[in-house]
């Protein structure tokens, strides 16, 4: 994952610049929004890095003696069950709504906008997956299934059981869902649609929060925090993009 985030910010850079000659469009590329968004994504994305490789996974003493004493919003979190069908219904979610854009290529109007659409994504997307790794290895908060007393030790074990703020799967499904409403809103300004598109955006993300949390790997302020940050990448990136010579 290390590396597919590194290619993923070389390509975001060289998607972005490679646009900079432009017709007029919706949108535009802007060397004063891309160059500090892909500063900040490789910054985040290499500490990120630079940290997990520095952290430590619990040891096995350090689980024996873990209690919880973080807010009372939170303490349900511990008492949930561990299920990996609930993992994997998470993971099919978040691929599902990580994809979402494509299907604003259905669009006709939205298609002939893609050298630009397609590039934004991909920058909405390095920087949400970047933010959330290097916060994650900063915080290094402990997952709600550490609690539990029906885990496997070796699963406790794993650097991951220390990576809970804040949600990924929520984040990137919040960014990629706000993401899409937002270029179809922008694309159908007199839409009827829109108040149907923004509001499925705004739902299903939170649907793969509740996974998350139901299935014992987050705690509702992880899941908030994630969904906050995703929604924020996810409108602020393409309407910093807007060409204003067309509104």
């Amino acid at each position: 994952m290390k590396f597919r985030l590194i290619i993923s910010l070389i390509l975001v850079c060289g998607l972005t610049f490679s646009g900079l000659a432009q017709t007029q469009s919706v949108y535009k590329f802007k060397t004063s929004v891309d160059i500090p968004i892909n500063v900040v994504t490789l910054g985040a994305g290499l500490t990120g890095i630079i940290k997990n490789k520095k952290n430590q996974p619990f040891t096995e003493s350090q689980i024996e003696q873990l209690v919880y004493h973080e807010n009372k919003l939170d303490y349900s979190s511990i008492n949930r069950s561990y299920s990996k069908k609930i993992h994997l219904a998470s993971d099919i979610g978040l691929f599902t709504l990580a994809a979402s854009p494509l299907i604003l290529l259905a669009d006709k109007k939205i298609r002939k906008e893609a050298k630009y659409v397609i590039p934004m994504w991909a920058e909405a997307f390095t920087m949400t997956m970047a933010l959330g790794g290097m916060t994650k290895e900063l915080v290094r908060r402990t997952r709600p299934y550490v609690y539990y007393d029906d885990v496997p030790l070796s699963e406790k074990m794993k650097k991951g059981a220390r990576a809970s703020f804040f949600s990924g799967h929520t984040s990137v499904s919040a960014m990629s869902a706000f993401f899409s409403a937002k270029i179809y809103a922008d694309m159908n300004p007199n839409s009827k649609w829109k108040p149907l598109v923004w509001t499925t955006a705004a739902i299903l993300p939170m649907g793969v929060g509740a996974l998350r949390y139901a299935g014992g790997k987050h705690f509702w302020t992880d899941i908030l925090t994630g969904y906050a940050v995703g929604a924020a990448v996810g409108i602020l990136v393409p309407q910093l993009h807007k060409n204003k010579l067309k509104n």
